[in-house]
């Protein structure tokens, strides 16, 4: 724009170069004047329900000069038109427009699309002229919800809401969270997160209990359900642990289970915010998992006369078995003094099965108590004793 000159009357004048051209403005308002709207992403394919809008009165006369004549007095004066698609910018591929809408409130023709767009078309000019909002209804169709991931905690952890602070509380321990899903392919961003807000739980060691925590979102954003459901390795039905879970996280009491290996399955439910016909579920299953609820059985344990290979000190032995895990480490104790670490013959606990060969320091004559104690990786602990006697040296 190269120059604006108005005149006494109240027209504007505009001066354009490359092209040169000279538009005029006003004052008059035009006979008609349209409005077409952005194009709204639902997230979703959606279904597209009523159209409402709200426009102030306009004045009760049109201006001299707009063109108005008493001949469409009763014609609409705001007209709306829908049009939908799947692409984010309106082209060939979106729906014709349909409409006219004149009553506010009106049921639109729209097919199912993810975007929308809707068109105002204004008739017969009038100061004041002019539309305060718009409302368009639909429906996003529902999808299943998902579950991002499965964490099982470590054996002896129990988890629960967070609780008040208190002196006698358990130890706290910290919780292994589910592993976030690589994004693959394309994705969608939700324009707005959801309002619920979950307080993560809290660890605490308990012997005896098993906690799996997972993730899992809606697109919908609906309220979910979940379910836990369990199965032995070399089982085929899987058989329910707890339903009507609200909170992502369970703790299970394992010593209703036998020793042995076990799976789990998460099923999430988005019923609470759907009707039971358009209720939809969807199921993950966990890593293996163990439980033992068993301590470890201690064999043979044996303590033998001094030996001068050991500076007199007494040799023992013994063989400590586990029947479902590996020996996590053994201590033994004499005459009720403080417990000692053993390590097994072979310098690593790693096996449902371990030898220990260990010496005793040197006793004073008469008899004496050997005590050993044996864990296994689940903290179950199995204990034996035995008496030795040491005979009193000769003068």
């Amino acid at each position: 724009i190269t120059g604006i000159v108005g005149n006494s009357s109240g027209k504007v004048f505009l001066c354009t170069s490359n092209p040169g051209k000279v538009f005029s403005l006003g004052p008059e308002y035009e006979a008609e004047g349209t409005y077409e709207s952005r194009s709204f992403d639902a997230q979703l394919f959606s279904q597209w329900g009523r159209i409402e809008w709200w426009s102030p009165p306009a004045a009760t006369s049109p201006k001299p000069g707009s063109g108005s004549s008493a001949a469409h007095g009763n014609d609409p004066r705001v007209e709306f038109f829908v049009r939908s698609g799947n692409t984010d910018d309106p082209g060939k591929e979106w729906s014709r427009w349909f409409g006219p809408y004149t009553k506010s409130s009106a049921a639109t023709e729209a097919p199912s699309a993810r975007f929308v767009q809707w068109k105002a078309v204004i008739h017969d000019g009038r100061p004041g002229d002019g539309i305060d909002w718009v409302s368009l209804a639909y429906l996003p169709r529902n999808v299943a919800p998902v579950i991002d991931g499965i964490a099982i905690q470590e054996p002896g952890v129990r988890a629960q809401s967070q609780p008040a602070v208190s002196s006698n509380q358990p130890t706290p321990v910290t919780l292994k969270m589910p592993t976030a899903p690589t994004a693959t392919g394309a994705t969608i961003t939700q324009s707005s997160s959801s309002s619920r807000f979950e307080q993560p739980p809290q660890g605490v060691m308990q012997k005896g209990y098993q906690t799996v925590l997972w993730t899992a979102h809606d697109d919908n954003e609906d309220e979910l359900q979940y379910a836990v459901y369990f199965r032995g390795e070399n089982e085929k039905e899987w058989k329910l642990l707890k339903d009507k879970l609200d909170q992502r996280f369970y703790s299970f009491d394992t010593t209703a289970l036998a020793d042995g290996a076990y799976y789990l399955k998460i099923v999430a439910t988005d019923a609470p915010s759907n009707p039971p016909a358009a209720a939809l579920t969807t199921e993950r299953e966990s890593e293996r998992f163990e439980v033992d609820n068993t301590p470890p059985v201690v064999e043979d344990l044996r303590a033998g006369p001094a030996s001068g290979k050991m500076s007199g000190g007494h040799p023992a032995s013994f063989t400590a078995r586990d029947a479902t895990s590996a020996i996590d480490h053994a201590q033994y104790s004499v005459d009720g003094g403080e417990w000692i670490l053993v390590s097994p013959s072979n310098g690593i606990s790693d096996a449902p099965v371990e030898h220990y060969d260990f010496g005793i320091s040197a006793a004073s004559p008469g008899e004496h108590t050997l005590a050993v104690r044996v864990y296994d990786r689940f903290e179950n602990v199995g204990t034996a004793k035995i008496t030795f006697n040491v005979p009193a040296s000769k003068p």
